[in-house]
């Protein structure tokens, strides 16, 4: 029993996929500088509901704005008097 193997040339590259090959730049993740907290709440579901909805109907994510959120809430407070 003898199997008959046909070998074929091989296919010409296309010029433009070896440019963009040969051109592309590394792909390189950038840490960020500070890496973040995770924090965790517990709310109730009809509020979480609510919540979903608003930032549907606005178009953002959930957690964007609880960030905003407390920035504006920390941001709005009178500085802490210092210690006489």
């Amino acid at each position: 029993m003898s199997k008959k193997i046909t070998m074929t040339a091989r296919p010409k590259a296309i010029a433009e996929i070896d440019k963009w090959v040969e051109t592309r730049e590394p792909a390189v993740a950038e840490k960020p500088a500070v890496k973040p907290k995770r924090l965790t709440i517990d709310i109730d579901p009809s509020l979480h509901k609510r919540l979903k909805m608003s930032c549907v109907n606005r178009d953002i994510q959930i957690a964007d704005l609880i960030r905003t959120l407390i920035e504006s809430e920390l941001d709005s407070q009178k500085p802490p008097r210092p210690d006489r």
